[in-house]
């Protein structure tokens, strides 16, 4: 399965929503972005980026009486390996050994 690119922020909110212990309300993604990451987002802001996560199909919105929740469609993990994947290929050209060592001196 090909995923798309995020954005940092867009990176920074779904982290936050792959942190909470349920699928979370807005209000819950704001605090976590702001108290976590230091940022000072309004609701609007973070609204926006899970719009556009929404749209990416990293999540799902769905509808709960007045209230909107964010059930995740992209595993925390999946992401993950995709973007070391990434790297991999892009700035290691596939050299497992590149990699190990620059691992080994961190």
């Amino acid at each position: 399965m090909q995923i798309e690119k995020l954005t940092e922020g867009e990176e920074m909110v779904m982290k936050a929503v792959w942190d909470c212990k349920k699928e979370p309300v807005l209000s819950e993604v704001v605090e976590r972005v702001n108290c976590v990451y230091g940022k000072n987002w309004k609701p609007q802001t973070v609204s926006t980026f899970l719009a556009k996560l929404v749209r990416k199909n990293y999540l799902k919105m769905q509808r709960d009486g007045k209230i909107y929740t964010y059930k995740i469609l992209v595993k925390e993990r999946m992401y993950s390996k995709e973007q070391l994947k990434r790297l991999y290929i892009f700035l290691y050209k596939n050299d497992k050994e590149a990699v190990i060592q620059d691992l080994e001196t961190l």
